[in-house]
């Protein structure tokens, strides 16, 4: 019995560690995959298939969303675990990150509309 505690206290103490984020696999084309919610995983609409973000190494990006172009900055917040976006036209754009690996990101958008969904990238380096 005293096992079997020592072993569930274990195994519940993995779950609480965080990922380990390794700055280095943010650099890439990030394509968009997918979208998923507490159910399900959807694909993007048709508007969206060319959708992508390339995070550079000097630390500035090109997105392409719905068939418009973006340039600016973009910065690794360690402490919240999120990407900001600064657009060279002044607008600014948080994404949470909950998942990265070399070839995989899985982020939440900061915003209301998209806030409950989850956002799948594909790393085509």
């Amino acid at each position: 019995m005293r096992l079997l505690i020592i072993i569930a206290c274990c195994l519940a103490s993995l779950n609480t560690i965080a990922q380990k984020i390794n700055p280095d696999d943010f650099y890439g084309t990030w394509r968009l995959d997918k979208y998923s919610d507490a159910e399900q995983y959807y694909h993007p609409p048709k508007k969206e298939t060319g959708d992508y973000i390339t995070l550079n190494e000097d630390m500035t990006f090109i997105t392409v969303s719905e068939g418009e172009k973006t340039k600016g900055t973009w910065i690794y917040n360690t402490n919240g675990q999120y990407v900001e976006f600064r657009e060279e036209k002044g607008k600014r754009e948080k994404i949470f990150i909950h998942f990265l690996s070399e070839i995989s990101m899985v982020a939440t958008y900061d915003t209301d509309e998209y806030r409950t969904w989850e956002v799948h990238f594909v790393n085509k380096k």
